[in-house]
């Protein structure tokens, strides 16, 4: 019985002790990784051209006023339309960190064109190319809350900026948005 009471506090005691041993969240893990990726993407944005105007245009969502990436023409396209968020488009693109580290290109396939849902790509990409026509190459730079966020995807580090260099060759099926009969 004089056994419970000791027993009764070291349990508490541990349980104090092991609570209170936190380990550092994402946020605080990467904070100079954080800090510098949203560096790199406010100096682009504020990036100007030899003639004084701004070397990105902001792309800003409907649904989110509030957020944009960037986007830079590379060369102009012969199409005429947009893709919509439910198309299927042919893309040839290189992906890398703000650091210049590549983390995926179709220029590593066989075929370097690939096809893709735009719906099912990171919504920095889909705000990319749904502002884009067939035979349009930008650069554009997705700050990391519409890119992976606070996740870790390969080599791709939470709170990422992500810099595309993105061709669009095609769209591969242009479909209609749901319309009431």
């Amino acid at each position: 019985m004089r056994l419970f009471p000791h027993i009764f506090i070291f349990v508490i005691g541990t349980i104090i002790t092991l609570s209170s041993c936190k380990e550092k969240s994402v946020w605080e893990e990467f904070e100079g990784w954080r800090n510098a990726n949203n560096d790199y993407f406010e100096a682009k944005s504020a990036e100007l051209n030899s003639n004084g105007t701004y070397a990105y245009e902001r792309i800003v969502p409907d649904w989110d006023r509030g957020s944009c990436i960037l986007m830079k023409r590379l060369k102009k396209g012969s199409g005429t339309v947009n893709p919509l968020y439910t198309s299927y488009v042919d893309v040839m693109y290189k992906g890398r960190l703000y650091d210049g580290t590549p983390f995926d290109s179709t220029y590593s396939y066989v075929d370097s064109i690939t096809t893709l849902k735009i719906s099912s790509t990171v919504h920095g990409f889909t705000m990319a190319l749904t502002n884009m026509v067939e035979g349009d190459s930008y650069e554009i730079i997705i700050p990391s809350y519409l890119g992976y966020q606070d996740k870790e995807k390969g080599i791709i580090k939470p709170y990422s900026t992500l810099v595309f260099g993105i061709k669009l060759v095609k769209i591969a099926a242009y479909e209609k948005p749901y319309q009431k009969e």
